[in-house]
């Protein structure tokens, strides 16, 4: 079993027109919405490729149904921990044919201490019980930065490990304590360390100083170039090229989501990061933020290329 804690849930809605201009009125041809979040996405990738998993969530009551449904048929067990404010909605507007593509993002509803309280003990309890566990996205407002940091030295602890997505602080201090793996992407990186990423050898130093650090597998996204690596000493770089892949909005919650399950499953390093790359390229196929497909991620998983980085 993973246990993913995806805290800020939210409900994810598509725009599309024809061009976006700022100050002007816009009459949109689509619209589409599901249910959403960073960690949901990781979620549904793990239950995509056939493994146990369970996400931990802020829920209202006008969605509960919704997303227990949506997330059920999709083989995620849905922990919703219920807030009394209203789930953000994020917005994706899409112009130019698709080409361009603009997020709007809510911050969250404010937590109350015992909601704020409840999340993280509901996560750290199944956690604890699980093969592996994940922390991955925003929080709502009032929950802490310093809270992923607690989380993962908690689960250190109970020799359970622990795998962060999250950036700024959260991102800074979880990393202070020492998680398994962390995968920021690109930007995040650059933040994280000062340091600026113009391809992999850059991404391979960033990510070895962040071993040094007492993470053990750092895995610094790319976007379409793919991810890198570093584990016991050796950096990898793995890529996939996808013509036509025109949706990647959470792309890097759907890579997290497959290094989680090659993790569980035991595989190796390069098996495991060039398996993230796959179900972060299959993503990018379909306009349904972070819903891949089994099949496109094993359509994808051998055409994946990898190479080692030398320090």
């Amino acid at each position: 079993m993973i246990t993913v804690g995806g805290f800020n849930t939210s409900v994810d809605k598509t725009l599309e027109l024809d061009l976006l201009r700022p100050g002007k009125v816009h009459r949109v041809r689509r619209v589409q919405s599901w249910p959403g979040g960073k960690g949901l996405h990781v979620a549904l990738t793990v239950a995509a490729l056939g493994e146990p998993v369970r996400l931990v969530g802020l829920i209202d009551a006008s969605h509960r149904s919704e997303f227990e449904d949506a997330l059920g048929a999709r083989g995620v067990a849905f922990v919703g921990v219920e807030t009394k404010g209203a789930l953000r909605t994020c917005l994706a507007v899409r112009d130019q044919g698709g080409a361009r593509i603009t997020e709007i993002l809510e911050p969250g509803p404010e937590l109350d201490p015992a909601t704020r309280d409840e999340l993280r003990s509901r996560f750290l309890s199944l956690a604890r019980d699980s093969a592996l566990a994940v922390l991955s996205g925003s929080a709502p407002p009032g929950f802490p930065d310093g809270a992923y940091g607690e989380l993962v030295g908690s689960l250190r602890e109970a020799d359970v490990r622990c795998l962060v997505d999250a950036s700024g602080g959260r991102l800074r201090l979880a990393v202070e304590a020492r998680p398994f793996l962390v995968k920021p992407n690109r930007e995040e990186a650059e933040a994280l360390s000062g340091q600026a990423i113009d391809g992999p050898p850059a991404a391979a130093r960033v990510a070895r100083a962040l071993a040094a650090r007492g993470v053990e597998m750092p895995v610094v996204s790319l976007g379409a170039a793919g991810a890198v690596a570093v584990y016991e000493g050796r950096a990898a770089h793995a890529w996939v090229s996808v013509p036509g892949a025109a949706h990647p909005v959470g792309s890097g919650d759907c890579l997290l989501g497959g290094l989680a399950v090659g993790l569980a499953r035991g595989d190796v390093a390069v098996a495991v990061l060039r398996l993230g790359v796959a179900c972060g390229a299959a993503n990018a196929l379909r306009p349904e933020t972070g819903w891949v497909r089994r099949e496109d991620v094993d359509a994808l998983r051998p055409q994946v290329a990898s190479a080692w980085i030398d320090p």
